[in-house]
Formats: C-alpha cells, structure tokens, sequence
C-alpha cells in the first residue's frame, strides 16, 4: 500500500483529484488523504505516515524545505493550464496587461502566449509566499490591470481590488504526479531493501569487511573488522592513517585493477592471523574504490573442523579420562604419569602391552588430556576390516570409486578426525600395501580419496596400539620401518594384570559393582578366602577376562555372598581341554595318566613358568608339581 498526502488550495481540485484516483489503474495500491488549506495551513505530518507528499505552487515549496525525509511531488503547471487562464482572463477582464505570478520552470513561454491574445504580460518568476505583497505593489505599479497566479496570490490580488483568476490544475497534471509519486515510492523502497541487504550482509558477515573508496578514506567497515582492530575508529577515516598494514595491497589493487587474494597477515598488536582478499569496483570504467576482506584464519580452521565434524557419520569423542583407570598399584601410577606427559606433546604415541590390557582406555585419556581434547577422537580396530575396506574407512571415497560407493562419496576416518585424534588398534595387522598409503598420508599431512584427483589437507594425531612388537614385525619384513619410526615416537607401554600388585581384587570389585548397576541387583560379597585365588589367577586375556571372570561369578554367587568356591567355578570352568583339576577321583586320574606330561607343560605355558600358579590351575599343592615334573622330566 502507497500511502499519499495531497494537500491541494480549493475544493475544486479535491473533486478532480479524487476523480483522478477512482479511475487510476492503480488504486488498489493507493491510501490517499486529501487536505483543503492554505500555504499558512501547511500541517505536521510523521516522518512515517505518509510515503510521498504530492501539493503545488508555495505549499509544495514550504513541504519541500519542511519534510525532507517525505518525497514530495509538484503539481506542477502545464501548458495547458497557463492557456485556459490566461484566455479566462480576457474574457472576463479584457485587461491589457497581466501580471502572472508563478514559479521559475512553470512560467516558459508566458508572453508568447499573451501575444497570441494580443495583449502584454509581466512575469513575476520565482515569487517567494513572504513577498507576495511588496511583488503585487510592485506589479500594479507597472500598470498590470488583472493577474494570473496562484491561490495565495489570487486572494492577495482580491483583498487589493485587482482583477484575478487561478491556474487550475487539470485532471491530466493530477494524473503525471500520481505516476511520479507512485514511481518514487517504489523506487526508494526498492532501494532501502537494496540498501538494508548490503547493510545486513555486511554485519552480519563473520569476515571483516571494508570499503575505501579510490582516494582511500573508508566508507564501510563492519562490526568484525573494528573488533580486529581493537574496536578503533574507522569510518572516514584516511586508510593509511586508521589500518596502515592494508594500505600497501590496497594501493597495489587501485594501480592493477585487479584482484588480490589469500594475502597472509598478522593484525598489529594482536596474534590474529588473517587472509585478505582485495576487489576493486569498477563503474563507468573507472575503479572507484576496493572491497577489503580480511578471514580469521584460526576462526575458519574452528569452522571447518566443525563441519567435518558433523558430516561424519557420528558423533566421534572420547569419553575416559586418566581419572577413569582403576588402580591401586604404583606401576599403573608411573604409567599413567608418563602417559600425562605424552598427553602434552602433539607427536604419535604407540600403546604396547597384551590383549584387553586397557589400550584404548588410555588411548582416549591421553586424547582428552591434551590440546586436541574439543577434537574428534576416531577409532578403528584394523584387524576387524579387510585390506580393501580399511582402505576406504580410512581415506574415503568418490562416488563410483568401486562398485557399491555410497552417492556422494564418503568421508575418510582421517577427514573425520581433523584437528583431533586417530586411534589405529591392532596396528601390527594392517597389510604392507596399507602401510604404504598410510605412510604417505603422515608424511605429507595430506588424504586422497579413493578415486579422486583432489588431496585433503589434514591435522591429525596417531595413536596407535598393537599387542605384538612392531620391532619384530619389521625384522621379519611384515611391517615397514620408515612407518615404524613415524608411529613410535612416543612409546607407552602397559604392565598386564598380573604385574600389577593388588589391582586385580580393587578391578574385580568394580567390576561387580557396574555388573549389579547394569542388572539392577545388589552388589555381591566377596569372601576374603577367594581373594588368594584372584591373586594366583595368570589373568592372560588381562582385563578383559577378568571382566567375564567378575560376570560369572555374579551368575554363580550364593544369594548376595560370593564363595572361595563360586569363584573356583568363575575362574576354572570346565572345558574340553585343561579343565580345573582338583578334587579329581582316582579313577579319573589314572584314566589321564597318558594326558598328564601334556597338561603339566599347557599349564606351566599359561602360567608364564610361575610353578605355583600352575600347581593351583592343576589343583594341585607345589611339591606334587615339582615331582611330576621330575618324573616326566619337563
């Protein structure tokens, strides 16, 4: 809707405009108010009332000086409108001489149309409202006999006893500054909506943006660019003078005109760091200014690793800290000690130790325990993937890389974990060819996608972890050494169970407390007696086994009491081969005789040597070990 004030002088030009408006092909568009009054009565209007303002002769002048935000619209005189005056004048005065009083721009051609009825005029041209007075005087004393002018100066005229007619605005002059205005309005909304885009999208640009016109001063500058420059100053001002670092590229674009882009600097007096893109505006052929752009490039590397982040198929993150790692013992204390300390540096660790010792337990730790902690933390187990899967888990893929691709292709495990960390799990399964790859990924910080032409820039640290010795593989030309040397920089090794004092009874508590929080029962009592047998247990699946050892003896407990025997049972249940030997009937033994030599060596195997332990898994008291072993000469 085009809201219009018309302020016109007599009620005759309300009945024309009002015509004019019922009939424009517009009017569904247009809210018009019409005023009767005098220049004297000229009202106050709201800047935001009315869209245009449309009036003539002094009442325009005075809305044009008074409401300078409100477009105004003349109505202005035509041709026309001076002819059927001044004809109307002769008629009814025959006069010989009119004074016409108007405005500069309205009054062309007066006196040639006066000849045309053969009598002289005097233009009275431009005639200020204040000095109709004295410009009448003025007139009559040339001997004007009649005038021809506006309202105002037709009641002036009047009240002096001169003979007087007004120029009439015609239907047609009414009709061309409705056009105006109607043209005007929409022409300066869709100017402010220019205007509020640019404007919206420069503050709300996470880039600092400038405009310096060709003499240098700046003419734009957004809210980014001023916190870049501690909140300094910067509309018109020089520059050279407000951000003096800007004006060598500034001036190389205004000589070129061309652009310049991804210039490295460092903003003055702070550590920012930012790219800076110079484009010069060129119209009419001429440059006339440049377009700053100045990136934070810390903001963009947090931005781009967020999106990495959330195109990944999920959620990478670490979970455990070192305060997670149950313990007692000061060899899990002087490991966790050093593995704090690998924590603060950004160089590839590599975890030795045996199966379900806690790897990744402290794979993570040392993750959440360094500067990558608001990184991804991804992990893969590279035993559980054929060579070709691997591949494509860890470097991606193209869309129609290989039958089967995903549409769109598929991010990599090293895109994933940009910025954080990649935990590599049996690292001593992966094939020579993989390592190859692998190889080339860490040396150059770069991943291509299977497919793909493109490389990917990349900041990743490796953890890795194995449960055979690297050093070995590679002496047997199972493993490359170049790829060694880039993965066990820093070397942490874990003590298993049994190295580890009196942890194995506070694990095997915990362990029976989640249980029962995972099942929702009451935790279990642990008979002190059966604590002797934890201890004497070899625990070769470390951890891990002692988590289903704690599983079964929940299942086996007598009510809420774990017994010495019920944890006999978790601990040595029978199987196919060496079973739990004691309490063995004699009969039964002299059917194992010819078994016997090979029980004896499988448990003194599982034992690591340690005869007291095998004499416990065999059921069996030391002494009897000692001599059986005597009697078949192991």
């Amino acid at each position: 809707m085009i809201r219009l004030l018309f302020i016109v002088p007599y009620p005759e030009l309300k009945e024309k405009v009002e015509h004019v408006l019922s009939n424009h092909t517009e009017r569904k568009r247009l809210n018009a108010h019409i005023q009767v009054m005098t220049v004297e009565e000229t009202p106050d209007v709201p800047a935001d009332e009315y869209d245009a303002i449309i009036a003539r002769g002094y009442t325009a002048r005075k809305t044009l000086s008074k409401y300078t935000q409100i477009p105004t619209i003349r109505l202005s005189i035509s041709g026309y409108d001076m002819v059927r005056a001044i004809s109307e004048c002769c008629e009814i005065y025959q006069p010989k001489k009119i004074a016409v009083f108007g405005f500069s721009g309205q009054m062309y051609e007066v006196k040639s149309i006066c000849r045309l009825f053969h009598i002289s005029a005097e233009v009275y041209a431009p005639v200020h409202h204040e000095s109709l007075p004295k410009t009448l005087k003025r007139a009559m004393d040339a001997g004007c006999d009649a005038l021809i002018g506006g309202y105002s100066a037709n009641i002036l005229a009047r009240r002096s006893g001169l003979p007087s007619v007004i120029i009439r605005t015609g239907e047609d002059t009414i009709l061309r500054a409705i056009d105006e205005a109607i043209n005007t309005v929409d022409r300066i909304r869709h100017e402010r909506i220019n205007s509020q885009m640019y404007k919206t999208i420069i503050y709300s640009s996470r880039d600092g943006l400038l405009y310096v016109d060709a003499g240098g001063i700046i003419q734009v500058r957004n809210r980014v660019i001023r916190q870049m420059n501690g909140d300094a100053s910067l509309m018109n001002q020089p520059l050279k003078q407000a951000l003096p670092y800007l004006y060598k590229i500034f001036c190389s674009v205004i000589a070129s005109g061309q652009q310049e882009t991804g210039k490295i600097l460092t903003v003055p007096g702070t550590k920012t760091t930012v790219s800076v893109s110079c484009t010069p505006v060129i119209a009419n052929k001429e440059i006339s200014g440049v377009v700053i752009n100045l990136s934070d490039i810390t903001m963009i590397q947090d931005l781009e690793s967020r999106i990495r982040r959330k195109l990944s198929e999920g959620g990478h993150q670490a979970k455990y800290t070192f305060q997670d790692i149950i313990h007692e013992s000061a060899i899990i204390d002087q490991t966790i000690e050093t593995a704090r300390r690998y924590a603060e540096s950004d160089s590839n660790v590599i975890i030795v130790g045996e199966t379900g010792t806690g790897k990744e337990l402290f794979a993570q730790s040392i993750h959440n325990g360094s500067s990558r902690k608001n990184g991804p933390f991804v992990a893969i187990n590279c035993a559980a993937l054929p060579e070709n899967l691997l591949e494509s888990e860890l470097f991606g893929y193209v869309e129609g890389a290989f039958t089967g691709t995903s549409k769109g292709g598929k991010m990599g495990l090293f895109e994933q974990a940009h910025g954080g960390t990649l935990f590599l799990d049996e690292i001593g399964e992966i094939s020579l060819s993989t390592q190859s790859k692998l190889l080339r990924v860490l040396q150059e910080r770069q991943v291509r996608r299977l497919g793909d032409n493109k490389v990917i820039d990349i900041n990743v640290r490796i953890i890795s972890a194995t449960n055979k010795s690297i050093l070995k593989l590679s002496e047997q030309g199972k493993f490359r050494r170049d790829l060694m040397y880039r993965l066990d920089v820093l070397r942490l090794f874990l003590p298993p169970l049994r190295s580890r004092e009196n942890d194995v009874e506070v694990l095997f508590l915990h362990l029976l407390k989640v249980q029962s929080q995972e099942t929702g029962t009451k935790v279990p009592k642990l008979d002190p007696n059966a604590i002797p047998l934890l201890r004497q247990y070899p625990f070769t699946g470390n951890i891990r086994e002692l988590k289903n050892i704690a599983e079964r003896a929940s299942v086996l407990k007598n009510g809420d009491f774990i017994t010495k025997k019920n944890l006999q049972e978790a601990l040595y249940p029978q199987d196919l081969g060496i079973s739990s030997f004691s309490e063995t009937s004699a009969s039964h033994q002299e059917e194992d005789m010819l078994d016997e030599p090979e029980k004896l060596r499988f448990a003194l195997e599982q034992c690591k040597g340690n005869k007291t332990r095998a004499a416990r898994l065999l059921g069996m008291d030391r002494t009897t070990l000692w001599r059986k072993m005597q009697k078949y000469q192991i």
